[in-house]
């Protein structure tokens, strides 16, 4: 769920509150988030302000006066969407007009439509057609497996083909990985074996050859194993954790290239720890795009921002690339987001229901079978893969039909 911000503008501070506490109290309200002003010395260094640091809102409400003084001092060239606050006697373009006495719902109504969408972040790269995403955090327990697994799971039964890669030191996937093949069958022990035999692979070649281990069609099939509840490839957990955690940053980067260069895979889900380490590093450098999860509670909001000042002061190239790739999803989400956000030029851009049943689970697969989480993971998975494909499809890379039905 997009998070908007719109600035509203009234010389009647009356008719500002009133709209302010009527967004506060309103089931929609948490979707756009208001600035409003009543003097036009306030509102134009706003906008000069925000247009400095590239922030700009996603729309302007303003009376006659001050919309006008603001797109004759370069508004109009800002982009910016904007809905003139009129009594009726304006003369401006109807679609632009928004009657300000009429009932506060169609008012907000009519903001949340007038709102430019989001801007796409470019979520490939040049001669790319596999797309990675990264689901990553600031904190443990954020519930990065869980959405991984059901994002893997969405755009399996949308028909695209998937890997599911997890990268965590400690793997807790084994107990649905397991009960899924169990009963299917394919319990397979060279495939179990299979993310050990790759990365070891990957290391002979470079050795031999002084590159990458050279891609070939069907390159990953000994690898990996079938998981036919979650309509996605896996490699089965390394059972030596010492592999894990003598995994570098080249390593990770090596195997994700040959993983999305092998060209089986229209989507790989990658599923890591919360830290530093070099897989941690591996997968910022090669994913495409980040589904950042963050739970709305102090400490975790405190985390998001501590992290994101270490990487800003530290590495600002990659504080920059990554922010770039991100969406920011608050996980277990319920009713409305009360803590505030670490930094402002931070936005939130989807919500993933809390699930209280989960904290009770006697069977893995149960996790999986969530009608509300796995509705709201399929749109959080059609607005990254379907943005995707759009550019791929204005690049002439790729030709595919739309498989979402939402």
């Amino acid at each position: 769920m997009i998070v908007l911000k719109a600035v509203l503008v009234s010389k009647d501070r009356d008719y500002i509150s009133a709209w302010l506490d009527y967004v506060q109290g309103s089931s929609s309200g948490f979707q756009v988030r208001f600035t409003a002003f009543s003097q036009w010395d306030s509102f134009r260094d706003h906008m000069n302000e925000q247009q400095e640091g590239r922030e700009m809102p996603d729309l302007v409400v303003a009376e006659p006066e001050f919309l006008n003084n603001w797109l004759s001092n370069g508004g109009e060239a800002s982009g910016v969407p904007w809905l003139m606050l009129s009594e009726g006697l304006d003369e401006v373009d109807e679609a632009k007009r928004l009657m300000k006495y009429q009932p506060l719902p169609t008012l907000l109504e009519a903001v949340m439509n007038a709102c430019r969408q989001p801007r796409r972040k470019k979520m490939h790269r040049p001669g790319q057609e596999t797309l990675s995403i990264g689901v990553v955090s600031a904190s443990g327990g954020s519930g990065k497996t869980a959405v991984a697994l059901h994002m893997a799971k969405q755009l399996g039964l949308a028909g695209y083909a998937v890997l599911y890669l997890n990268l965590e030191t400690l793997d807790s996937t084994l107990p649905f990985l397991e009960k899924g093949l169990s009963r299917s069958g394919q319990r397979n022990p060279d495939a179990e074996t299979g993310l050990s035999r790759l990365l070891y692979d990957l290391k002979v070649g470079r050795k031999e050859s002084g590159k990458q281990l050279q891609v070939q069609s069907k390159a990953v099939d000994g690898y990996v194993i079938r998981h036919e509840a979650l309509k996605s490839d896996v490699f089965w957990p390394l059972s030596n954790r010492k592999e894990m955690l003598q995994m570098t940053r080249e390593d990770t980067s090596n195997l994700l290239r040959y993983l999305t260069e092998c060209g089986q895979y229209d989507v790989l889900i990658l599923d890591g720890d919360s830290g530093w380490d070099g897989r941690s590093e591996g997968v910022l450098d090669a994913a495409d795009a980040f589904v950042w999860l963050v739970e709305d509670d102090v400490s975790a909001m405190h985390r998001w921002g501590q992290w994101l000042q270490h990487v800003e002061r530290t590495k600002p190239d990659v504080y920059e690339n990554v922010l770039n790739r991100s969406c920011f999803v608050v996980n277990k989400y319920r009713d409305n987001v009360v803590n505030a956000l670490p930094r402002s030029d931070l936005h939130l851009d989807a919500v993933l229901p809390y699930i209280p049943s989960w904290k009770q689970l006697s069977q893995e697969e149960v996790m999986l079978s969530s009608p509300i989480f796995q509705r709201e993971v399929k749109r959080l998975c059609a607005m990254l893969v379907q943005d995707g494909e759009e550019e791929l499809k204005q690049t002439g890379r790729i030709q595919k039909q739309d498989r979402w039905a939402l």
